[in-house]
């Protein structure tokens, strides 16, 4: 017999449990997030099985990456006033100066995020894959 504080079955586990939300903002921030995960899970599970929950945490991955791709770019243009997109802009800057550094610092970085993001779509769509082959 199921009680009713039970998690369906077909909800994809969390590695580890939200914080608790005290305040009002929290709470509606919380419920909003999970009604959300939530339905995009069981619609994409509905869609294609299990390929449909290694589609949502690539998305998730994704999201996480993105944020993190940011947060470089951001610091350069609050520090030092510039963006840094691409090497290109890295040789532009002076030889002996700061900026050229954290500009190859920054674009690298970014550069890296994407190849890890890229090896764990990978990852996860060749572990599908293998699980479908077997009988």
């Amino acid at each position: 017999m199921k009680s009713s504080k039970q998690k369906p079955l077909s909800s994809p586990m969390p590695v580890e449990e939200s914080p608790l939300a005290n305040t009002r903002w929290g709470k509606s921030a919380k419920t909003l997030v999970m009604n959300v995960s939530e339905f995009v899970d069981q619609l994409l599970y509905g869609l294609m099985g299990d390929l449909g929950r290694t589609v949502y945490a690539s998305i998730q991955d994704a999201i996480a990456l993105g944020i993190l791709l940011k947060v470089p770019g951001l610091i350069g243009q609050i520090i030092l006033g510039k963006d840094f997109s691409s090497f290109d802009i890295c040789l532009t800057e002076n030889a002996w100066g700061s900026a050229r550094y954290a500009c190859f610092i920054i674009v690298a970085s970014d550069f890296l995020l994407w190849i890890v993001l890229a090896g764990r779509i990978i990852a996860r769509f060749w572990v599908d894959i293998k699980k479908m082959r077997k009988p």
